[in-house]
């Protein structure tokens, strides 16, 4: 997808840590309501590259846009408040906190006055979440954290959703709720960027996969290409 309808458009990305050079020139675009899978063995700099996306790491060179507009220099919250929701790995809710406090905090309009996501409709996705509603974050199990941390990304009524490790560490139950969930997100037009190791679920919710090695994107395409070679997949992401 090209011009306006891009809504992340990161070109030539360069990114270190300390002295260790991570991204290395990364061009990577999610459209309008497009589902990209970023794919990639553990230590080839998906995360990096999602913190670079998000501000979390300065980016050395390259650019990154966000709905038109130039984000390249602009702090985190700013490019949150552009229409992107960030669930990282470590999910990031607030331990000492209740359910309904984490949601409350993070509930506004988006950038374009949406107000489609709310409380309600978040409990209505994850009725786990509504039995929980009193319980504090650092009561939840894993999954009722990730749902939680969707939950709240969600609140932001945001136009694009990244999701690192979406799954990771999961029970498969919970697994497929995620997943489940993934879908009828995709199906409500909400943009995505999702990395996880589940290549066929991946897949399966993807439009695009982008697979980065050693911080270079090596391919790129649509999932039944991926899927139909298992050479590449075998080399690139050990399955």
């Amino acid at each position: 997808m090209t011009g306006h309808a891009e809504l992340l458009s990161a070109t030539g990305l360069h990114a270190f840590y300390g002295p260790s050079h991570i991204l290395r020139g990364v061009t990577l675009t999610v459209g309008r309501g497009e589902t990209v899978a970023l794919m990639g063995r553990n230590g080839m700099g998906k995360s990096t590259l999602i913190r670079t996306i998000m501000g979390l790491v300065p980016a050395a060179e390259g650019r990154v846009e966000l709905a038109g507009i130039d984000a390249t220099r602009l702090p985190t919250f700013a490019r949150s408040q552009l229409g992107v929701a960030y669930v990282p790995e470590g999910r990031g809710i607030f331990g000492t906190l209740s359910v309904a406090e984490n949601l409350d905090i993070a509930a506004r309009p988006g950038p374009d006055g949406a107000t489609e996501w709310t409380v309600p409709r978040v409990f209505e996705l994850f009725p786990r979440l509504a039995e929980r509603r009193t319980n504090r974050g650092d009561q939840l199990s894993g999954g009722e954290q990730q749902m939680l941390a969707i939950a709240r990304a969600l609140l932001t009524n945001p136009r694009l959703i990244i999701l690192d490790e979406a799954t990771e560490g999961l029970a498969p139950l919970i697994r497929e709720e995620i997943w489940a969930t993934i879908r009828l997100l995709r199906s409500t037009g909400l943009a995505a960027l999702i990395v996880d190791k589940s290549v066929n679920e991946l897949a399966s919710v993807a439009d695009r996969v982008v697979i980065l090695v050693k911080g270079e994107i090596v391919h790129e395409g649509p999932p039944a290409a991926l899927l139909a070679d298992a050479a590449l997949m075998h080399r690139h992401l050990g399955v």
